[in-house]
């Protein structure tokens, strides 16, 4: 059980992760960053030139996170992350990483998140990039550690769902291990 944590946000663009990841930093102490802090500038090149980016385009953002997770397990610490990682292959790069690796899925339905972007930028999230968000977008399957969430909760309830399941699959996974 010693070993670190890795919680690694995933949904949409305006689902609220970021507002989540700062609670869990601040509860936890944990290391954070955001998938913008982690940007390899290959993708930063792609993303200046316009368009959506693929699944493919976002692989090696993957992998600069994996190894910012591992860097922090070298240094004996856990992170919180947030990630577009929607689809499975990035989180199956991100369970590479050493440490315990745990996804927290913040889920809304598209009008719930038209509605919460509006909310806080004034303006309407542009429909073709959540419409390919939500098409990329892989629920977790029975075999990766993780909790999905509703978009409506505040930060404050998501964090303490997201912490209770956990301590819940950490311990599991512990005595499935002995």
């Amino acid at each position: 059980m010693g070993s670190p944590v890795h919680i690694v946000l995933m949904g949409v663009s305006g689902s609220g992760k970021g507002p989540l990841a700062e609670e869990l930093q601040r509860r936890t102490g944990y290391t954070a960053a955001t998938a913008a802090d982690l940007q390899p500038e290959e993708v930063r090149d792609k993303i200046a030139q316009g368009g959506f980016l693929t699944p493919e385009d976002r692989l090696p953002w993957a992998w600069a996170i994996r190894d910012w997770m591992d860097a922090a397990t070298t240094k004996g610490e856990s992170t919180v992350v947030v990630s577009l990682g929607l689809g499975r292959r990035a989180r199956d790069i991100f369970r590479e990483a050493e440490g315990f690796v745990f996804f927290v899925h913040v889920h809304g339905t598209e009008d719930v998140i038209r509605e919460r972007v509006l909310r806080r930028t004034g303006e309407e999230p542009d429909p073709e990039v959540l419409r390919a968000q939500y098409a990329e977008l892989e629920r977790l399957r029975a075999d990766e550690y993780g909790v999905r969430l509703d978009a409506t909760q505040p930060p404050e309830v998501l964090a303490d769902a997201a912490l209770v399941s956990l301590e819940v699959t950490r311990r599991g996974a512990a005595d499935a291990d002995n």
